[in-house]
């Protein structure tokens, strides 16, 4: 008996060790703070987006590439998406808020290509609109909730 309350315990520790950092990133996006924001977003560009990227735009693949281009420095971007069809375009979230660089440049831009499933895609007509007024306020509820997201960016085909 004594031998499955150690277990028990090193297995709850266990569990509480992991749903440390997901409750930290959950409380510093919903919290807006601006530094943990940029310090998040740098761990995501430079470690947690190079896997995404092995992927992302080929078949079957969940994640897309917007290409872009910097509105200040004119330097070529790719940045991994999660895309969602929703009537005659896509739209993706931003979890860290309007700031998000990549959704400025295609703003900015007024255009972009997008790489998703094996296709390339031009989009246009792109704008930051309200989350709750897109397909992913019905799809993905409970993320957006979790994470107090707001925003999101709708790209629609171009003709």
């Amino acid at each position: 008996m004594k031998a499955l309350g150690t277990v028990a315990a090193v297995i709850g520790a266990v569990l509480a060790l992991l749903a440390i950092p997901l409750v930290v990133v959950v409380v510093g996006v919903r919290s807006g703070d601006r530094r943990f924001i940029r310090a998040f977003t740098r761990l995501q560009r430079d470690v947690l987006n190079k896997g995404a990227m092995q992927v992302a735009g080929q078949q079957g693949a969940p994640y897309a590439v917007v290409e872009h281009v910097g509105r200040r420095s004119g330097t070529a971007y790719e940045t991994p998406v999660t895309p969602l069809r929703d009537g005659d375009g896509w739209v993706v979230a931003l979890p860290y808020g309007e700031e998000t660089a990549w959704a400025r440049n295609v703003i900015a831009a007024g255009s972009a290509v997008m790489r998703f499933d094996g296709e390339r895609l031009d989009v246009e007509g792109i704008e930051m609109v309200p989350i709750a007024d897109t397909a992913l306020a019905g799809q993905q509820p409970g993320v957006i909730k979790l994470f107090g997201i707001r925003w999101a960016v709708r790209m629609r085909d171009a003709a």
